[in-house]
Parts: C-alpha cells; sequence; structure tokens
C-alpha cells in the first residue's frame, strides 16, 4: 500500500480545549491535538457534509468512521510560530515546547473559562458548580506583556492518504470542500474547538517507509517521541508515562461517549528514545513498534 504525506496548518476562530485531566475544579487541556481527536473530527465533518463513495452511504458515522481509519493516517498536531512546531522535547531533563519552556509556552498560548449554574433560591452560585476550563487561546501575543498586539494561533501537522483516500481528499481545493473547517476537542456545545485550514501542502517523506500497510518512521537515540508509544520492553525510552483511554458511541446506543476504548499505559509526547527503532501509526493514531 502506498501513502501520500501532506502537511495541513488550520488557524484557531475559537478556543481550542483538548481533555486531558482535572485539577481541583480545572479541567486541564492538552497543549497539543492527538490524532484520535483528529480521526474523530474529521469524521464528523465528512459525515455532516455528505461524503459517500463506492459502498460507502452517506449520513453513516460508524462506515465513515471505519473508512477514515483504514485510509487516512494522522501525526499528532502541534502548535505553530510560523515554520517552528512547539512540539514537547526534554532538553537537560527540562520539558520545553518548540523553543519555548513549560512557563513560557502557557503564559504566551493558554488561558481559562470560568462558569457557574445558579441557584434560583438564593439567585447566587449553586453549591458545588464552578467549572473552570483551560483552554489553548485563538490569540497570543508573541511577547506577553501589555498593550502588544496579539497574532492568531495556529496548529497544524501531518496527514497520510492512501491510494483510495488520495482521488478524493488529496488535493488542497478537494481537502478545504470537506475538511476546511473543523470543529475538534471538548466544550463544542460552546462554541470551542472551531478551526479554519491556511495552509495544504505535499510534503516529502524521504525519512518515511510509505509503502508498508501503515505509515511508518525510524528513529535514533536521542530523537523525540512525536505521539504516544505504548510502553513496551522491547523499547528504552526516557521520559513520562500515562494511562491513554478515551470513550466511544458504539452501536446503536444513543448515550454518547458510553464505552470506554481499551487502556494502554504510554511513553507521552516528547518523551526521548534512546535506541533505534521503527514506528508505525497504527487505526487509532498511535504510534506502535513496526
Amino acid at each position: 500500500m502506498a501513502w501520500q504525506m501532506f502537511r495541513v496548518i488550520y488557524e484557531l476562530r475559537s478556543p481550542l480545549h483538548i481533555g486531558f485531566h482535572k485539577v481541583g475544579n480545572v479541567q486541564r487541556t492538552r497543549y497539543y491535538i492527538p490524532a484520535r481527536n483528529l480521526w474523530g473530527a474529521v469524521t464528523e465533518a465528512l459525515t455532516r457534509r455528505g461524503f459517500s463513495t463506492d459502498g460507502l452511504p452517506q449520513g453513516d458515522y460508524r462506515q465513515i468512521g471505519e473508512w477514515v481509519k483504514t485510509h487516512c493516517a494522522f501525526g499528532y498536531w502541534f502548535v505553530r510560530e510560523g515554520d517552528i512546531e512547539l512540539a514537547p522535547s526534554y532538553a537537560a531533563g527540562e520539558l520545553k515546547y518548540g523553543n519555548l519552556t513549560a512557563a513560557e509556552f502557557e503564559r504566551r498560548y493558554l488561558d481559562t473559562h470560568v462558569t457557574t449554574a445558579l441557584d434560583a433560591a438564593t439567585t447566587s452560585a449553586a453549591e458545588g458548580s464552578l467549572h473552570e476550563v483551560e483552554f489553548i487561546s485563538p490569540y497570543h501575543p508573541v511577547v506577553p506583556r501589555e498593550g502588544e498586539q496579539a497574532l492568531p494561533t495556529e496548529i497544524g501537522g501531518w496527514v497520510f492518504l492512501d491510494e483510495v483516500a488520495l482521488p478524493l481528499l488529496g488535493e488542497e481545493s478537494k481537502w478545504r470542500a470537506w475538511l476546511g473547517e473543523l470543529q475538534i476537542g471538548g466544550e463544542r456545545r460552546y462554541g470551542l474547538g472551531q478551526l479554519r485550514m491556511v495552509r495544504f501542502s505535499r510534503e516529502s517523506a524521504s525519512d518515511w517507509q510509505l509503502d508498508a500497510d501503515r505509515p511508518q518512521k525510524d528513529l535514533s537515540a536521542g530523537d523525540t517521541l512525536p505521539a504516544h508509544v505504548p510502553v513496551d520492553g522491547n523499547m528504552e525510552v526516557y521520559g513520562q508515562v500515562e494511562p491513554l483511554v478515551g470513550r466511544e458511541t458504539r452501536g446503536t446506543s444513543h448515550v454518547f461517549g458510553q464505552a470506554l476504548t481499551f487502556m494502554r499505559v504510554c511513553w507521552t509526547p516528547g518523551s526521548l528514545v534512546q535506541q533505534l527503532v521503527r514506528l508505525a501509526i497504527d487505526g487509532h493514531g498511535v504510534w506502535v513498534l513496526a
């Protein structure tokens, strides 16, 4: 199977919240978009816009989702400043995002929104209802200080299309027609997660193996992991681990997100590889040993 590699860049049109974990009453966000979230957003956009092809009916979320999972692959998407990708990495034991420290990234790009329910009897905040959501801001100052003009925040990364998806989505005009605007992440009913495409380009893939069943890439000792990678005794890595689990709506269930995905303990993006390894992007966007 042959794959083609593209780089797609979007501009945030509203705050972006990618669910992470909770600290007190604050719902934290990830600082990047995992491939699984991209799969969900692309599936939703294609389905709602009437996408169909041979043997794939319009309006069927499950079948279109399986089609996307089979014929498309996504890298993790990171915030960008021009041509600089603010991906996590470790330098001298310190976690950084591109050339920014974690604290600098947070000051430049993160903000929060606070809401609460009201108690009609007391016309005050209902007890235990305070809700604070952290998000990546759609605008950011280059050097945060009072009075500086803010710039639009951009986020993007790799997309891979096989020979089935390539004729349907492999040109800028076709991608823009179906996927020029996406809504992704949490708190979407409040308008969060609106993205608009600004750039689409075919990329050179000299350091990738694109003739396998799934896109594959060799990483050398000292390279950073660009995605979650399941902990495996055959791979030596320096970094952090976390359980990776999500929610799915399956079968005829009308309860959104009722089913949990299989939990995998993974190395987090930015962890350092200690040996030469070949990794492949699986159908869920996690990188696994090839």
